[in-house]
């Protein structure tokens, strides 16, 4: 079966082709319609080629009423048999539009895209603030896999418009009527800010937000300065450099942020704000620790069974009432702190449990895992909870309190020795029991054999 490039507005044109036949005008086409009903409009022309190579085509023009039928089948007549191709008709759809920001690093567009709409052919015109622009990049379609088309138009975005809130319209022309979407853009700016960098906090007993910088104009990232205070006292700022992100497709430039770690566990609120030159106002963002309820939180650590494969997971559980915000690493051996797979905060009907799961080698399951954890509830935060995987080897002196999670087993351990003990008690009441029992059955034996007479 063949499609045209283009069709004629009102009807489909359709083609067939037959190959590897012979002799070379064996071959004759007929066009039926979905219940075998014959179809005349067709044309099919002499065979042509050289030697086996031959080749002979039917186009058939299918007009409006014959757009309700939903398949067309070709059929080429041989002596040695018929060949049969079915043509699943498509019938003419509207497109739908909508409007896009797509950011590169070297260019800002807007990306017009025209989906679902068939026949191919369409006109896209390009309006900003109303007023009609020549300035348009390549247009793209693709075919999917319904028998439509989906299309893509971009108009560059100069520095001038981006810069101000603008009007962008795409105006499509689709079979003689017009279809409109319109949207507003302009660069975007914004400021966000993060929790803690974890193992700062573990390693050096800091606490160290990041205070991010996003925007589409990079220039206006790079002058962007973040101030940050905890109750109006200012805090020490170290900014890093602009990059562009692919995730969000704009630049940005993170600050690292130091707080007091007993203000920030104490729940003080960090304000900090940036300014927005293009728009000449400030952005204010704040962030604060939640401590929760006022008691320490449980911690406990899942483990394999006996059969342990490899790569071996690990969940740790930390539970409390009102559980709050908290920080949790691993330790694997003498190893550095690594972190592992949080989870967001599981609230339950009598608690709230946070879950961190770390995947290892079955190799490096053989050491001491430790499951350390920093909560505002804590005598001393510069010291983690702990559970460990084993109870051979006391936790290091700066750990703090530290939970065992193979309890079950030492628990089952002294419950065989208590059974071990009763057993011999048991035993040896029974051996007492009897030893008398016979001693005193010989006794009476030993009385009768003395009575009996001679």
């Amino acid at each position: 079966m063949m499609s045209p490039c283009e069709s004629s507005p009102g009807s489909l044109l359709v083609g067939c082709l037959a190959t590897g036949f012979s002799p070379a005008e064996s071959v004759n086409f007929k066009w039926m319609d979905q219940r075998g009903n014959s179809l005349t409009n067709f044309i099919q022309y002499p065979t042509v080629g050289t030697g086996n190579k031959m080749l002979k085509v039917s186009h058939i023009t299918i007009n409006e009423a014959e757009w309700n039928q939903s398949k067309i089948i070709c059929e080429a007549g041989h002596p040695s048999g018929n060949v049969t191709e079915t043509f699943t008709t498509v019938k003419p759809q509207t497109p739908t539009l909508s409007l896009v920001l797509v950011t590169t690093l070297k260019s800002t567009s807007v990306m017009c895209v025209i989906e679902d709409f068939y026949p191919k052919k369409i006109d896209v015109q390009w309006k900003v603030n109303n007023t009609n622009s020549m300035s348009q990049l390549k247009l793209e379609r693709k075919l999917n896999d319904t028998g439509h088309y989906t299309a893509y138009s971009f108009y560059e975005v100069s520095r001038e418009n981006w810069d101000v809130n603008t009007q962008y319209t795409c105006e499509v022309t689709h079979r003689g009527k017009p279809f409109t979407t319109t949207a507003y853009f302009k660069a975007k700016f914004a400021l966000t800010l993060k929790p803690p960098i974890q193992r700062e906090i573990f390693l050096k007993n800091e606490v160290v937000l990041e205070a991010v910088v996003s925007g589409d104009i990079k220039d206006t990232v790079e002058k962007a300065s973040v101030s940050c205070s905890v109750k109006e006292a200012r805090i020490d700022v170290r900014p890093g450099t602009v990059k562009f992100s692919n995730d969000i497709s704009q630049f940005i430039k993170k600050h690292n942020v130091t707080v007091d770690t007993k203000k920030w566990f104490d729940g003080e609120m960090v304000t900090c704000t940036t300014s927005d030159t293009n728009n000449n106002g400030d952005i204010e963002q704040k962030i604060r620790f939640h401590k929760g309820d006022e008691k320490k939180p449980s911690v406990t650590i899942y483990k394999p069974d006996s059969n342990v494969t490899d790569p071996v997971s690990l969940v740790c559980e930390v539970t409390s009432l009102k559980l709050g915000d908290v920080y949790i690493m691993w330790r694997v051996g003498k190893e550095p702190y690594r972190e592992g797979t949080t989870s967001a905060p599981i609230h339950q009907k009598d608690s709230t449990s946070v879950l961190s799961i770390l995947t290892m080698t079955k190799e490096e399951y053989n050491n001491i895992i430790i499951c350390a954890v920093k909560h505002a509830n804590m005598d001393n935060i510069s010291a983690p909870l702990q559970a460990s995987t084993s109870q051979s080897e006391p936790p290091e002196p700066e750990t703090g309190f530290a939970l065992d999670c193979n309890r079950d087993v030492l628990e089952e351990d002294e419950f065989r020795s208590l059974w071990s003990t009763a057993t011999s008690f048991i035993f040896l009441f029974l051996f007492s029991l009897t030893y008398s029992a016979v001693l005193s059955f010989f006794k009476v034996i030993q009385i009768l054999l003395n009575n009996v007479p001679n």
